[in-house]
């Protein structure tokens, strides 16, 4: 599938329901159909049921069974309509703006985003950082009245990682909630995103500490004031504080239950920055390919 640069491509190429349902079928099954009982490669379509009857044992398959379009209701060409739309812009429709560039309820436009964005989350060990890594954390959430340091009642704590380019940029970042500041949600948050032998610089708590021994060079730098944070952490603090921004001027506000998603989705936009015209083929692989279906009360749930 090659690559959507405009809007006006994305018409020519899926401006009906049939060009997105081929579509679908090749970017699915792109060695040919294969059964997911049998592995046997051959198969009658039945146009009415959009399925494959394979020839050996007659099993039925949905082109969108077993994926995040499972069992859906919406037509084919909307749910490309808003992986396009997901996948276009820097920040991204709302829930409320796909339910008016696509004319479906709320619920169902709620539900589309969510499960694109679950596709779009991070899989175990995927990009994991390297090199030279700035690590911190941080609350999201309002403000809270006497609340210092790393105490809160009512914020959710980030752990945020950011590995340099060659002149020191920002290459990727990786952001996931921690219950606690503690050495081991701390250790875990880093062996989870971070690869062994990178060298890690922090500030100087001391939940950091046992970085030294898991493998990492660990830097702590101590910090004569919180304000001093930013200059020595700054990538840290320019992504979590334009996550935040981005989060107040999109949705203004969200959830804590569904905040992992969006830190998932903000940090899958901006690992793959220099691949925009190329997101809305790899969104779908992932949602036909490497998505387990998720139904809306399991999203809710969540």
């Amino acid at each position: 599938m090659e690559r959507l640069g405009t809007l006006v491509d994305f018409i020519k190429k899926f401006g009906t329901e049939r060009a997105c349902l081929k579509a679908l079928i090749a970017h699915r099954w792109p060695d040919g159909f294969c059964c997911p009982r049998c592995g046997n490669k051959r198969g009658y379509w039945l146009k009415k049921r959009r399925s494959y009857e394979c020839v050996t044992c007659r099993c039925q398959t949905s082109v969108t069974a077993g994926t995040v379009l499972h069992n859906t209701r919406t037509s084919i060409q909307k749910w490309f309509l808003a992986i396009y739309l997901m996948a276009s812009t820097p920040k991204a429709p709302s829930a409320t703006e796909l339910e008016r560039q696509l004319g479906v309820t709320h619920k169902t436009a709620w539900a589309i985003r969510h499960k694109i964005i679950r596709a779009m989350s991070r899989r175990d060990d995927e990009l994991m950082l390297c090199g030279f890594v700035e690590m911190d954390e941080s609350f999201v959430g309002g403000r809270e009245r006497g609340a210092k340091g790393r105490q809160t009642e009512r914020k959710t704590l980030v752990a945020i990682a950011v590995d340099h380019t060659m002149k020191g940029g920002c290459r990727h970042a990786h952001m996931q909630l921690i219950p606690d500041a503690s050495g081991p949600s701390l250790i875990a948050a880093a062996q989870q995103t971070i690869a062994p032998g990178s060298d890690i610089l922090t500030d100087g708590w001391s939940g950091y500490k046992p970085l030294s021994i898991q493998g990492y060079r660990h830097h702590a730098w101590p910090l004569d004031s919180p304000e001093d944070a930013s200059k020595v952490l700054p990538w840290v603090h320019i992504i979590i504080s334009n996550f935040k921004r981005w989060i107040l001027d999109t949705f203004h506000g969200i959830s804590p239950k569904h905040l992992q998603a969006y830190l998932d989705e903000f940090c899958y936009r901006l690992n793959r920055r220099w691949h925009r015209s190329d997101l809305f083929r790899r969104i779908l692989n992932r949602c036909l390919r490497f998505t387990a279906p998720v139904t809306y009360q399991q999203l809710i749930a969540s």
